[in-house]
């Protein structure tokens, strides 16, 4: 079937948000008295949603529903404030002329913030489904892919999902879709992609 959909992931292949987000969890939890590696907070928060890696640095938030609301409220806070941080990848200035060959929707593990990035980037203008984890389980439960797809009125063999780790390559291949894993600030990985998939 030819390919009318693609579904991208935003942190890592749109959005440049490393920084940011190393940044905002560990204001979060300075805030809290909580000291952590920075590159424990990196490699966690490029595959998981906040709430899975607040829970994971501050295990004591398991049980705890008030504080965990609390500390989330405040990172949504934080986010915001530190959106400048967040820069668009190369990918990113793909999309104008993408959109006009395919219908786009993004799938993030982001909840309220999902939005905001694209829209900071500049790029919201370009999808026609944007799925968070607002909506659906995180990834890699497939919930979030399928939802595009559904909203994007396309089968999961018209659709390729792109993202950037093995959490999104599970996503895709169990909602059924092509998936491409990428850098999204490595042009050759973006050149590879438009062999692949779109020649």
């Amino acid at each position: 079937m030819a390919l009318r959909a693609i579904i991208f992931d935003i942190d890592g292949v749109l959005a440049d948000s490393r920084a940011a987000v190393v940044l905002n969890t560990k204001t979060l939890l300075h805030e809290y008295g909580i000291n952590v590696l920075d590159s424990r907070v990196e490699r966690m928060s490029s595959a998981h949603s906040a709430e899975s890696v607040l829970i994971s640095l501050v295990p004591s938030l398991e049980g705890n529903e008030a504080l965990r609301k609390e500390m989330l409220a405040r990172l949504s806070v934080i986010t915001a404030q530190n959106l400048h941080l967040v820069k668009p990848t190369p990918i990113a200035s793909k999309l104008p002329s993408l959109s006009k060959k395919y219908l786009l929707a993004a799938a993030s593990n982001r909840k309220s913030s999902a939005r905001m990035v694209l829209e900071k980037l500049g790029i919201l203008r370009h999808f026609s489904a944007v799925v968070t984890s607002a909506e659906a389980p995180v990834k890699p439960d497939p919930t979030m892919i399928r939802l595009a797809l559904q909203r994007l009125g396309v089968k999961p063999q018209e659709a390729v999902f792109i993202g950037d780790n093995k959490e999104d390559r599970l996503a895709g291949e169990a909602a059924g879709t092509k998936v491409a894993i990428i850098d999204g600030t490595n042009e050759k990985d973006w050149e590879k992609f438009e062999k692949e998939f779109l020649s």
